[in-house]
């Protein structure tokens, strides 16, 4: 007797049904995909008790015939793909032919539907995949699906099911991402009979995306627009400012098709690298539409993930998108603008010590060669009390942009423009200002070095001593000299001009634990940037540590040059602002 025998019809649709029925919302998933497909402009998603009752969807779409309704409960039916040259072409939602089948074999199922130009529609009952009835109905042009106790011939499958609110969620979570993606078409989302969600066609796309990723990213949303050689990648991201502590948010359509992928998220990432912080994701709603050829979306029966030709050029892509789009945004809320005319002035007195501050003109353009906290008053305490007022005034006498106020807890400055006031972090605002220049500098090939007097020495354990020795090359291009010493032993020789030497092996032990915990190749441009980050970070002026007015006037005008201001390399804010209107709600001056 053989061994190996066929499985039943019923039996292989639902082994189907277990990877493309996973939860009451890839029912909704797979449904409303295909009314989309169908051409409709309206869709109704009733749901009740989180999908484990009732999941009901209606569109005004094509609808179909009593022969391709009968066709379409049949396994590996579609009107699609006729080919095999149509699969690696695919420019519908669905295309498979398991969807109606598979769902069918796992609850009490109804279709009703008729075609636009037919005087009757047809409806079809269908109970764990045994066809139970096929009739004559009247009914609107469209198809209606009715899914009933799903799940309640497989109860391993449901008792996995989570709680009806949990359920829910999902549910609209998935309604939501395919609104986003369809802004021409209408779509009403009920909960046990109550109106939960609506997208009217009158949308537009901004206005879904508002709708589905919150209010507060309303006036906070920087515009995707970029092309290049087939690559086309529209939508929106969130400022900054509007985060999350998971991806959730990130919707991501790759010709109109919502998916999931990875690497299309770690480009968005990217782009927003020293804008936000690790472990922190933006809000966004992503459009990349290239040729159907050059992706292909028959990974898995989900259709949720896809596989480019060439993804390094999507991903980076992406990456400039993202960056440009918020690079174009960011000068939106924070102005180094100068002191409006009409704020009050300092009379300008006399004082021996910073008379030659006074005299000197190139203070408008400060220069990075300033050692932080060297001028101070004769018992040695730094000038930076918060209403020093000669200080104040002799220094204003020639001094453009904000007019510093002072610091406050040793670590914030305080100073004034004709907007309002700015408190900027200055270990956040140095850490940006010398990132940017050890960037540059190593991008230009400009990178001078200084010999220790005293070489450092690493001992290194076998991993590590490994890992050095194949980033010995990168690591003298960033200006960082490390020669070998015998075994796992190795010497710093050398280290950038603008880093202190007492900071360099904690920056080359942190490097390599970098790369090590986080899986990053030897030799790549992601890693030499975060090396140039962990530099900048070691050298930048500390919290805590006393500045004078004229370090914090060169501070702030160093920090207005940059490219992006108003983050450190981490993603950390460098300057809070408050108007003036912001003020006086806070005084209660106005409501």
């Amino acid at each position: 007797m053989a061994k190996i025998k066929i499985l039943p019809e019923i039996l292989s649709n639902q082994i189907a049904a277990g990877e493309v029925v996973e939860r009451p919302s890839s029912v909704v998933k797979e449904l409303v995909e295909n009314s989309i497909d169908a051409n409709a402009t309206s869709i109704t998603v009733e749901i009740e008790k989180g999908g484990k009752s009732v999941i009901r969807i209606s569109d005004n779409g094509d609808g179909l015939s009593r022969e391709d309704a009968l066709l379409s409960i049949e396994r590996y039916a579609t009107s699609k793909i006729f080919t095999g040259d149509d699969l690696f072409s695919i420019s519908t939602m669905g295309f498979r032919g398991e969807a109606l089948p598979s769902i069918a074999s796992v609850s009490k199922f109804t279709l009703t539907t008729k075609e636009k130009k037919s005087q009757i529609g047809t409806q079809i009952e269908i109970s764990g995949g045994k066809v139970l009835n096929v009739m004559d109905a009247g009914a609107p042009a469209g198809t209606m699906v009715e899914v009933n106790r799903l799940f309640f011939n497989t109860p391993a499958r449901r008792k996995f099911l989570k709680s009806e609110k949990t359920e829910a969620g999902h549910i609209a979570d998935a309604v939501s991402g395919i609104a986003l993606g369809n802004p021409d078409v209408g779509f009403r989302l009920f909960f046990n009979k109550k109106l939960q969600k609506n997208f009217p066609l009158s949308d537009g796309l901004y206005q879904r995306c508002v709708g589905v990723l919150g209010k507060d990213s309303a006036n906070k949303l920087a515009s995707l627009d970029f092309q290049d050689k087939g690559i086309k990648i529209q939508g929106f991201c969130t400022f900054p400012e509007i985060t999350r502590s998971t991806s959730a948010r990130i919707f991501l359509f790759v010709n109109n098709r919502l998916v999931y992928d990875r690497g299309l998220v770690s480009a968005i990432f990217q782009g927003y690298k020293g804008r936000i912080m690790k472990s922190r994701f933006p809000l966004a709603a992503v459009f990349v539409d290239l040729d159907y050829d050059k992706v292909d979306v028959n990974v898995h029966p989900s259709k949720r993930q896809v596989r480019f030709v060439d993804h390094q050029r999507v991903y980076r892509a992406l990456t400039q998108a993202v960056a440009s789009a918020l690079s174009a945004s960011q000068t939106r809320s924070v102005k180094f603008s100068k002191p409006a005319h009409d704020l009050p002035k300092p009379v300008p007195e006399y004082h021996p010590r910073f008379h030659e501050w006074t005299q000197n003109e190139s203070l408008k353009v400060a220069e990075p060669a300033l050692e932080w906290g060297a001028v101070t008053e004769k018992g040695g305490r730094p000038l930076q009390a918060l209403g020093c007022v000669e200080t104040q005034q002799a220094f204003k006498l020639n001094m453009e942009g904000p007019r510093i106020l002072g610091q406050v807890m040793g670590t914030y400055i305080v100073a004034e423009n004709k907007d309002g006031l700015m408190l900027v972090d200055q270990h956040a605002a140095h850490e940006r200002i010398v990132y940017e220049r050890l960037k540059k500098r190593y991008e230009n090939l400009d990178i001078s070095r200084q010999d220790l007097v005293v070489p450092e020495t690493l001992d290194l354990n076998f991993k590590e001593a490994a890992l050095l020795s194949d980033i010995l090359a990168d690591l003298a291009s960033l200006g960082i000299l490390v020669e070998p010493f015998g075994g796992n032993t190795f010497v710093i020789k050398s280290v950038p001009s603008i880093i202190d030497e007492k900071q360099i092996k904690p920056v080359v032990l942190e490097i390599l634990d970098n790369i090590i915990e986080n899986k990053m190749e030897s030799s790549t441009e992601h890693w030499l940037d975060e090396c140039l980050i962990l530099m900048a970070c070691h050298t930048a002026i500390r919290a805590n540590k006393p500045m004078v007015f004229r370090e914090m006037a060169t501070l702030i005008a160093d920090l207005e040059k940059c490219n992006d201001p108003l983050h450190c390399p981490h993603g950390r804010p460098t300057i809070f602002s408050m108007d003036k209107g912001q003020i006086e709600k806070l005084f209660k001056r106005v409501v």
